[in-house]
C-alpha cells in the first residue's frame, strides 16, 4: 500500500510537471515571433540597400535569409533551453516571468 501511495505522488508529481511546462509555449512563441519579426526587419532593411546596387543574386539572397534564421535561432538556443530545462514549477514561472520582462513579450 505503501508503494502504490509514492508511487501515485511521484506520478501526480511529473503530470503537474507535465502541465505547467505547457505554461511555457506561449513565451517560447511569442519570444520566437519577436525574433522572427526583428529579422525580417533587418532583412528588409538590408535588402533594399543591397537591391540598389543589384549586387546580389536570388541565391546569394536566400543564402542571407538562411544566415540570418541560423543566427536568431543560435540566440534563442540558451534561452530557450532554459526554460525547457527549469523543473520546478516556481522555477518554470520565475524564468517565464524573466524572458517576458528581458524580452518585452508583454508589449
Amino acid at each position: 500500500m505503501i508503494e502504490a501511495a509514492i508511487l501515485l505522488r511521484e506520478e501526480a508529481e511529473q503530470f503537474v510537471g507535465w502541465r505547467e511546462s505547457l505554461s511555457a509555449i506561449p513565451t517560447i512563441n511569442r519570444l520566437q515571433e519577436r525574433a522572427d519579426f526583428y529579422r525580417q526587419e533587418e532583412l528588409k532593411k538590408c535588402t533594399r540597400k543591397l537591391a540598389q546596387n543589384d549586387s546580389l543574386s536570388d541565391s546569394e539572397m536566400e543564402a542571407v535569409e538562411r544566415l540570418s534564421r541560423g543566427i536568431v535561432n543560435k540566440l534563442l538556443h540558451g534561452p530557450m533551453s532554459h526554460l525547457r530545462k527549469t523543473e520546478s514549477v516556481e522555477g518554470k514561472q520565475a524564468a517565464v516571468k524573466e524572458l517576458n520582462s528581458m524580452f518585452r513579450l508583454e508589449e
